[in-house]
């Protein structure tokens, strides 16, 4: 018969991602001017469905969700 050990491990590492954002205002309407980023965390194009010029982004997590030991942090 086998003897199985019983140890605590911790398997789940999770992912560590950084976002970095910059945005300004240019002839009335919000850019985002530059972006910088870490681990599995990205940003979409800038999109303005709104009228008056405010930018709106979709962060993006490609790994499909936040989980367990999962760092992400963003910074705009």
């Amino acid at each position: 018969m086998t003897k199985f050990r019983s140890e605590k491990t911790h398997l789940i590492k999770g992912w560590k991602a950084k976002l970095r954002l910059g945005f300004t205002e240019l002839n009335g309407k919000t850019i985002l001017n530059w972006k910088k980023h870490e681990g599995p965390l990205r940003v979409q194009k800038p999109f303005y469905p709104e009228r008056n010029g405010t930018c709106h982004v979709y962060l993006l997590h490609p790994p499909g969700g936040v989980v367990g030991g999962d760092r992400l942090e963003v910074q705009v």
